[in-house]
Parts: structure tokens; sequence; C-alpha cells
């Protein structure tokens, strides 16, 4: 009797999760931000590590004279976020309207004293996204996972970097932190201050800052087109990357879970002719994200695509390269949460010049990479193979 009332339960439980999923989604494939930006132009700085980045995001928030728009996924309250955190005090006490969002989950460990300082130095603060009634299951999943900072309207950042100790390999279980973050100036910086607006609209239910935040800003070098989604239009755009590829394409990701279209489309691009090389770290940072990635390789391996892993120290950054044309910088990873659940935006730059500097940086991360051949993967431990099954099967919450 016990064990039947348990099977009962669990199975009103199923029930209410997927009817939780199913009308979230059709709720919000009717209510979710997404734009992909008429192409527009501006001129990029490439980072790949933290310690330059951080010093420049710091620089940066020192010489603002107007607004601080700041948003993470994370922000945690080390070091290298007390840096931040004071900065954007002391800008805020010199009467710079600044505004900072955080992912709620995200930043889990945000205490109420650290928000009640910066709001008492006049920093509005928000928590994105937090988990709610109705479709709570959704919600819970669901993360804004952009990173976006614009300041005074001019200079835009945006990538894979969060706020913490261990983007600078502060953290000696990941040691050295490879990210890829972009500093942005010229047109393309009023997309991303629309992206970050809309953000701020949905959580705080300002419809309109008392100060300019679109100042005239000239044409950049590059074309360049901001792309926002959250969950119903990534895997698309991903797709018309991967089959406009004619030579190339390079993907850089921490966790590599593609949709089965996205997988498929890989495939045929090898049997096009189209050389496909994949970075993802040696590390596993979550449970069962590595060898969920390890399902999904099997085939790609087999069909010739070359598979790096990272060895030294862990590997963060989300990047596609196209035919070394078209470079793509994202908060996306490779896998199904960001395609599925989360709101994540990339800066696609169609610029050879470019695209070539950033691949240089990303061969240079091979280098410190183990190829993934065939016989390797057949060595692979057998005891990770039900893991990967499982991974597999709960692939789409990773």
């Amino acid at each position: 009797m016990i064990a039947l009332i348990i099977l009962f339960i669990l199975i009103l439980l199923a029930i209410l999760v997927f009817l939780d999923l199913y009308f979230a989604k059709t709720y919000f494939s009717t209510h979710a931000f997404e734009q992909t930006f008429v192409q527009t132009s501006g001129d990029a700085v490439f980072y790949h590590d933290g310690e330059p980045f951080f010093h420049q995001l710091l620089a940066d928030i020192q010489q603002a004279s107007s607004s601080i728009h700041m948003m993470f996924f994370i922000v945690k309250n080390d070091k290298i976020g007390q840096q931040i955190l004071h900065a954007l005090k002391a800008k805020a006490e010199q009467g710079v309207s600044v505004f900072l969002l955080t992912d709620r989950l995200g930043s889990y460990s945000f205490d109420q004293k650290t928000i009640h300082m910066l709001e008492k130095s006049g920093i509005r603060f928000y928590f994105l996204n937090t988990p709610r009634f109705p479709f709570f299951i959704y919600r819970l999943n669901m993360r804004n996972h952009r990173k976006i900072t614009v300041i005074d309207g001019k200079i835009g950042f945006i990538g894979g970097f969060n706020i913490g100790d261990e983007y600078v390999g502060k953290k000696g279980r990941f040691g050295i932190w490879k990210d890829y973050h972009l500093r942005m100036t010229g047109q393309v910086v009023a997309d991303l201050q629309h992206v970050f607006l809309n953000d701020l609209y949905r959580s705080s239910g300002i419809q309109q800052l008392p100060y300019e935040v679109f100042p005239p800003l000239e044409k950049g070098t590059l074309p360049c087109t901001t792309r926002a989604t959250a969950g119903f239009s990534l895997e698309a755009l991903f797709l018309q990357d991967i089959q406009r590829a004619k030579q190339q394409i390079i993907i850089c990701t921490p966790y590599f879970i593609p949709s089965s279209p996205l997988k498929k489309a890989l495939l045929d691009a090898r049997k096009r002719g189209v050389m496909v090389e994949i970075i993802i770290p040696m590390k596993a940072d979550h449970p069962l994200v590595k060898e969920a990635g390890f399902h999904y390789l099997k085939d790609l391996i087999a069909s010739g695509c070359l598979v790096y892993r990272f060895y030294k120290g862990f590997y963060h950054s989300k990047a596609i390269l196209i035919d070394q044309s078209r470079c793509v910088i994202s908060t996306a990873n490779f896998d199904k949460r960001s395609l599925f659940l989360n709101e994540e935006v990339d800066v696609t730059i169609d610029d050879v010049a470019f695209t070539k500097h950033v691949e240089e940086k990303i061969r240079e991360h091979m280098e410190v990479s183990e190829i993934t051949t065939q016989e390797k993967f057949k060595k692979r431990p057998l005891l990770t193979r039900p893991l990967e099954w499982i991974g597999a099967m709960f692939s789409y919450f990773l």
C-alpha cells in the first residue's frame, strides 16, 4: 500500500511538472523578449583572460560620468566582487546613475546586508527572474544568463565572464580560467542598451529613465549584429550560422549538449567537407554535464570532427567561428539549457581580420588541450557510460 501511495505521488508530481512546463512554454513563447537587431557597426576589443578584463571594466566604471548599467548572471561577494561593488558605490555617491541587475538563483548568495549597502549609496539593485507562481518549475529553470554592461551609453561589454574570484583563476578547484568577452564602442552599444533596459523594465517596472541613455554614437569599423534570445530562437540562429559554413566551424563551449537538429547540422557540415572543431573543458563544474557531452560527441568524433579538451584550468568560453569571417561571442553555452530555457545575448561580427584574431587565441587554447580521438573515446571508463545515459536523459535541465 505504501509503495502504491509513493508511486501515485510520483506520478502526480510528474504530471504537475509536465503541465507547468507545457503551459509555461506556450505562455512565454509570446511574452519572452527575443530580438535580432538590424546589423550595425562598432569596434571591439577581445578579452580572453580575467585580469585584463576586470582591470578595464574597473577603469571604465571609474571614468563614468552619467550612467552605469550592469547586468551579470553571477555577482559574488568576494575580492573581485568587492572591487566592482565598491567602484559602483563610489560612482553612485558622486551622482552617477547606477543600476545593477543579477539573476536571482545565479547570485543566490548575494546577501541583504550587501544589497542594503548598495542601495544606501544610491545604486538601484534588482534581482532578475525570481521564481514564482504561476509556472514555478519553468521559472525556476529559466535563468537570465545575459552579461551586459553599458557605461554612459557609449561603452558596452558582453561575453562569458561573471563577477567573482574564480574568473581570474583564484579558485584552486579550477585554476586558470578561460572566458571570452568584448568591450564595444560605436553604434552597436545602443542595441546592448536596449537589451539591458528591457530586462530592467521587466524586473523593476521602471518604464523610462530620467536621463539620456541613447547618446549619439559614431559608426565603427566592424559589422555587428546583436541577438537577444530567451529559449525560443537561439537554436534557429545557431543552425543558420552552421549551415552557412563552407570551410570551417569552430565551437567553443563549456557544456556541449546540442539539440538533435544542431547535431545533425554539424554532421551534415562534415558530409559537405566542412572542418568542424569543438573545444570543451577537461574539468567539469557541474554534475553530469561532461558525461552528457560524451553522449553527443560520439557520432561527431566518428564523422571526423576534432574535439579538444582543455586541460590547463577551466574553459568557460562561448564562441562560434564560421569560415574565418564570422565571429559570434556569446553568453550562451552550446547546450539545451541555453537553447531552450535561458535568456541569452550574443554579438555577431562579420569581419575577416577580427575573426582571425579571435581564432589565433582559440588556437593557443587548443595547444593546451587533448584531442579526443575515436580510440581514446572508446577507452573511456566503463563506469562513466551509465552516467552518460543519465546525463542525456536529463540534458534539458543540466
